[in-house]
């Protein structure tokens, strides 16, 4: 967040900055794209495990979101995020024992949100939820005690990768 602040002040333009991220080379389970899934694009971003990086993550989309969020801690200020959620999200499916004050803070700006008591019940509930040219999103805003980013991020594209054999058997 700081370097997009610094880049607004400078006036460094967004496609230099994109274009100097990825000349570093991708950093696993942060905006990796998984696969499209009946016209619907799947990302991880199973690392962003708090609002900064959520947010982050928002400020580079332009397509309509299914968002899955959520984990075990979610303390921090959402007021940011949540004005990123009430521009770009279209719906919401919230994970971990954070679901519930998820749905709450997101309540006024995203119309419809579901709870989900698995990531691979998320998963599925998104891919219901989400039509043509709309992102699916795993990007948690929270972190989670039992497992790492890394295992979450696996088990979101085994997921995925098990709907798309799906569609085409």
């Amino acid at each position: 967040m700081v370097a997009s602040i610094s880049s607004q002040i400078l006036q460094i333009r967004k496609e230099n900055i994109k274009q100097s991220l990825s000349d570093i080379g991708t950093i696993c389970h942060r905006q990796d794209y998984i696969a499209t899934v009946d016209g619907v694009m799947y990302y991880d971003d199973s690392r962003a495990e708090n609002v900064n990086a959520t947010w982050f993550t928002f400020e580079n989309i332009v397509r309509p979101v299914i968002w899955i969020a959520g984990g075990d801690e979610c303390e921090a200020d959402m007021k940011d995020l949540r004005r990123m959620a009430k521009k770009k999200v279209k719906a919401m499916v919230c994970i971990g024992k954070s679901q519930a004050k998820m749905k709450k803070t997101f309540q006024r700006e995203v119309k419809d949100i579901f709870e989900a008591e698995s990531l691979e019940e998320a998963v599925r509930t998104a891919s219901l939820l989400a039509k043509n040219n709309d992102i699916v999103l795993f990007s948690p805003a929270a972190k989670t005690m039992g497992e790492s980013f890394v295992e979450r991020g696996e088990l979101f594209t085994e997921t995925v990768k098990q709907l798309e054999n799906e569609l085409h058997q």
